[in-house]
């Protein structure tokens, strides 16, 4: 069955999110001459623009390209769209947007990047940083304005930036997905999938990248090129390279995308392009009865870690929590609930509970000392906690914490539940070194000509070792996607 014949029913099968379907492989195969990269027996193309990845910083540069005059490819190694974009609730954080000024939100591009430097700025590239807080609001409202992106009706503030900046996407990510892909496709952009990257073509003479190396159905193809854009994501499927440049998060299960395997980025540093990172990675709390951001991540509940010692606002910014349990020893946590929170799950919930019970991933007692020690949690230490902590409650103040009051619980009801957390990676924080330009850079620093980046695989530019706030690295993908692909379109017909 090839891409055009798959359902959209087959592609659900999947993904976990709704994929969409592009048409649009047929290209005629030229005739082998004398072409940069030929090889005997090869298919060949040629094209001004080549992007590699199909997300949405891959699909956004594939449409800058073509809109700006270049003939343009984005070749993909799945069969459908993949990349963390496809995955990602839909936040994009920016300021000074339309739709900030319908709220009455007052908020510029200084007050973001002065926001950004208390978020480790000045330890990556302060220049890419500023480059985002002046371009990210004008990706939202490139998407909401022009492209009709569907947008809900608030702005949400994030973490530990309290001006509400948090974009959202009416359903999730896929809405600006579908209607960016939509855009490729009017400007002539051809899709390519199936199709595997290998390697980037080097000319010897100039040092200039001009094209693409890939395979399909084991067959290799050549796409000839003046200028190559790798948007291929992140590498957290990738164990050894989590090991090399994310050691602290070697081990930690990860949610991202099947094709997020470093590929991309591998092709760049073979031919000497530099890396920046400085060991971060993007993630979620975990639960291990199911994906993604489960509701049984509760603040309203009590969060221990093996010792039985409280350890965090229960209520506070998921990612700067990550952090920290992805830094324990075990790398997990364990919820505390007792029956009245239980009772006031929805079936849904209860039966996962149940799951866990079965599972051995989750315990009942009925005392929570008697529960901990079921998952070799210090039992009489958790038993401290919860009766320190319910006398916070009992008085209306999270002094340990500051946890808020609309979360601040009593758990008093026997029989006491302990539910087992972990982490879980949802991105790679590093990759290719490049300048605002979205060109590529060697390990001397300079420019790598004919080759550019966009999106998750040279994040480490705008991302220290945490993340700023929910939404940060979706704009960066689309504000690096639109960038990146003019720049490219540029080079290529000056070429």
């Amino acid at each position: 069955m090839t891409t055009n014949d798959m359902t959209l029913d087959a592609r659900r099968g999947l993904s976990r999110r709704q994929f969409v379907g592009l048409a649009g492989l047929g290209l005629a195969t030229i005739a082998l001459g004398n072409l940069t990269g030929c090889s005997k027996g090869a298919t060949q193309y040629v094209y001004d623009v080549v992007v590699v990845g199909s997300g949405g910083s891959g699909t956004t540069s594939a449409a800058f390209a073509a809109k700006n005059g270049a003939k343009t490819v984005c070749i993909e190694k799945l069969g459908w769209q993949g990349g963390s974009s496809s995955l990602a609730l839909g936040t994009f954080y920016g300021s000074g947007t339309v739709q900030q000024k319908e709220l009455g939100i007052d908020d510029t591009p200084d007050d973001y990047y002065n926001y950004l430097l208390t978020r480790n700025a000045d330890k990556v590239d302060l220049a890419m940083n500023r480059f985002m807080a002046d371009h990210s609001g004008e990706t939202i409202d490139w998407l909401r304005e022009d492209l009709k992106v569907p947008f809900k009706d608030e702005i949400k503030g994030n973490g530990k930036d309290k001006v509400k900046r948090g974009h959202m996407c009416k359903n999730n990510a896929d809405d600006a997905l579908k209607a960016v892909t939509q855009l490729a496709k009017e400007q002539g952009v051809d899709f390519h999938f199936d199709t595997d990257a290998t390697a980037l073509i080097v000319d010897e003479s100039t040092g200039r990248v001009v094209g693409v190396r890939a395979e399909k159905a084991g067959k290799e193809i050549i796409y000839n090129a003046k200028a190559v854009i790798i948007a291929s994501g992140g590498f957290c499927r990738n164990p050894e390279m989590i090991a090399k440049y994310c050691p602290d998060y070697v081990g930690v299960y990860t949610e991202v995308g099947i094709g997020l395997d470093g590929s991309g980025l591998q092709m760049g540093l073979d031919i000497g392009a530099a890396y920046t990172g400085h060991g971060g990675t993007n993630g979620i709390l975990a639960c291990p009865v199911e994906p993604g951001q489960s509701k049984l991540i509760s603040a309203k509940a009590l969060w221990v870690d093996s010792k039985g010692k409280r350890f965090v606002n229960e209520g506070g910014q998921t990612h700067d929590i990550y952090y920290q349990v992805a830094h324990f020893d075990d790398q997990q946590f364990f919820a505390v609930y007792d029956q009245a929170m239980v009772d006031g799950l929805t079936d849904k919930l209860k039966k996962k509970v149940a799951m866990g019970l079965e599972q051995g991933m989750f315990a009942k007692g009925d005392t929570v000392e008697a529960a901990a020690a079921q998952l070799g949690v210090d039992g009489a230490a958790c038993s401290e906690t919860l009766a320190a902590y319910n006398e916070m409650v009992a008085s209306g103040a999270d002094t340990q914490f500051k946890k808020g009051a609309a979360n601040l619980v009593a758990l008093t009801q026997a029989p006491y539940y302990l539910l087992k957390m972990g982490v879980c990676t949802h991105g790679s924080f590093g990759g290719f070194d490049i300048n605002t330009d979205f060109q590529v850079k060697n390990e001397q620093g300079e420019v790598i000509p004919g080759l550019y980046s966009a999106g998750e695989v040279c994040c480490g530019t705008f991302i220290y070792d945490d993340y700023p706030a929910g939404g940060c690295g979706l704009n960066f993908a689309y504000t690096s996607g639109r960038f990146a692909g003019a720049n490219a379109a540029s080079e290529a017909l000056s070429a």
